[in-house]
């Protein structure tokens, strides 16, 4: 038996983990520091890949070549749960950062490998210059230039001014999950994924699931005119049928498909209303309301 002085004491010990971000692009020099356990940072020339021919033509590609790779998210803290829940915070909120549409796309991003770490500094680590790969990503799904820098950073402290829901967690790793399928010809798969989040956001088990939805959803994009929020619930009804269509006969219906008119645009249109009514739940919430309070406020709107 080994002698119990030998064990390694952790409880000073901190956990670093590295996230990458695949299609995303900064225009910081280094990294975007939102805490002093948290930030946006540019890869290390180490954590990339070259593969021959591949190198040349499509740099920044690396760790399992799933996507090009110029940034990363990195998290130190005390246990895996915590730097978890702080990752996944951070990039559930740059998505609701960027919810405008533009060339017919929403800004998107891709989730990628872990890296881990045990430290015994409390503080992220100090990256040279040097270590670092400063190429710019040709075609990014995502970038956040310098005039959003001081924007975002308002709007994360915004956002975490109180503990998250569990639904909103829920709604929003959804949300993430959408963008693994960016570019899937399959949007049945992607709609399921974002009624599965409308569902957790703002249902509590009650019966008349797709008008719910689409009431609650549609009141949370806050609309100054009344023939926007129609559509939204409209859209929203008829995101909800396709649902069906989807899970009880495995494809979309005809009589739903010619409402839809052009699929791949209206599915986009329904992650939008999803990303817009999640901003205006934050809010919400942030204001001290339960869940049960935020849907017993919506339905008592007009």
């Amino acid at each position: 038996m080994r002698n119990p002085c030998w064990r390694l004491d952790l409880s000073d010990t901190w956990k670093l983990r590295v996230q990458a971000l695949y299609h995303f692009h900064g225009d910081m020099w280094d990294a975007l520091t939102l805490n002093n356990q948290l930030r946006i940072r540019r890869v290390k020339k180490s954590e990339k890949q070259s593969y021959g021919e591949l190198y040349e033509k499509d740099h920044g590609l690396g760790w399992g070549l799933e996507g090009p790779l110029s940034f990363v998210v990195e998290c130190v803290s005390q246990t895996w749960r915590e730097s978890e829940e702080m990752m996944k915070r951070l990039t559930i909120c740059l998505l609701l950062f960027k919810r405008d549409i533009s060339g017919n796309r929403l800004p998107w991003f891709r989730l990628g490998s872990r890296g881990s770490e045990l430290r015994q500094s409390s503080q992220l680590p100090r990256v040279a210059d040097e270590e670092l790969d400063h190429e710019s990503m040709r075609f990014p799904g995502y970038r956040l230039e310098i005039p959003d820098f001081d924007a975002f950073r308002l709007f994360w402290t915004t956002c975490n001014q109180t503990s998250w829901h569990r639904s909103l967690f829920v709604a929003g790793n959804r949300l993430l999950r959408v963008q693994v399928r960016e570019g899937d010809t399959v949007l049945e798969d992607r709609l399921i994924d974002l009624m599965i989040a409308c569902e957790a956001l703002v249902l509590e088990g009650e019966d008349k699931k797709g008008k719910n939805i689409a009431h609650r959803i549609g009141k949370l994009q806050k609309q100054q005119m009344s023939h926007l929020e129609k559509r939204a619930i409209e859209e929203l009804e008829l995101a909800y049928r396709l649902r069906n269509d989807v899970v009880h006969d495995g494809e979309f219906s005809k009589k739903n498909m010619a409402q839809a008119s052009f699929p791949d645009k209206f599915v986009m249109f329904v992650e939008q209303y999803l990303r817009i009514g999640l901003i205006n739940y934050i809010d919400l919430m942030s204001r001290g309301q339960s869940k049960s309070q935020i849907i017993q406020y919506l339905d008592g709107l007009p």
